[in-house]
């Protein structure tokens, strides 16, 4: 009967350490989930910061631009030495980009080149065709930096070799009004834009608008 009983108390013990185990399994498994889900709520939020961060960090450095620019319209007193001041500005702050400022008119659109590639200086007069009121309208109406493509599809006639051989970028002026200009940046095909230098050009197109309709008051 007593060894019995021990049998017994082997058997319970036994069997107490084998749920203690069971249990004890679960709880690791559920810390380590607990673990896992925090790095991933972690990384997550680390890489929030490090977004937010570098957004700002862009929206400074465009309004840095923007600030610079409206600086060097000051001396502006026409609308020639607005485009001239414009398209100075940009031709010097943005790497090897050449520049043609328009503003519509009653007739034609007025176009003013900017450019310090002597390799693309046969550009103006192939792109200048192509640069129509129905282009400069439907630019600024798209309320975005217009693409060579975006152009094609707006019906932008220029050849295929010239397309080729630039990238090529349109900026309306005054999209939520009557179309005032825009603003082609180019340079060659090798060196694209980015999407940062873009958006400094696009800073500007706000303080140029109005500076067209103030001289022109």
């Amino acid at each position: 009967m007593p060894k019995l009983e021990a049998n017994y108390r082997l058997f319970g013990d036994t069997l107490l350490k084998e749920q203690r185990n069971v249990r004890v399994k679960q709880l690791v498994r559920t810390l380590n989930k607990i673990r896992r889900t925090q790095k991933q709520q972690i990384d997550i939020l680390c890489n929030d910061i490090l977004k937010a961060h570098g957004e700002f960090i862009s929206h400074l450095k465009n309004f840095r631009f923007a600030a610079d620019f409206f600086e060097n319209l000051l001396e502006a007193t026409n609308l020639d030495s607005l485009a001239r001041s414009a398209g100075e500005f940009l031709t010097e702050n943005i790497d090897d980009c050449s520049v043609a400022v328009i503003f519509t008119t009653t007739a034609a659109p007025e176009i003013h080149f900017y450019s310090h590639n002597p390799q693309l200086e046969d550009i103006p007069t192939q792109l200048s065709p192509g640069l129509t009121t129905k282009i400069v309208e439907a630019v600024c109406h798209s309320s975005r930096i217009c693409t060579s493509d975006n152009l094609c599809e707006m019906e932008f006639f220029v050849g295929p070799a010239v397309l080729k051989k630039i990238s090529l970028a349109a900026i309306g002026l005054n999209n939520s009004g009557p179309a005032l200009g825009m603003i082609l940046l180019y340079r060659s095909a090798d060196n694209p834009f980015s999407n940062n230098e873009l958006a400094h050009g696009f800073s500007i197109t706000k303080g140029l608008s109005r500076a067209i309709k103030a001289l022109r008051c």
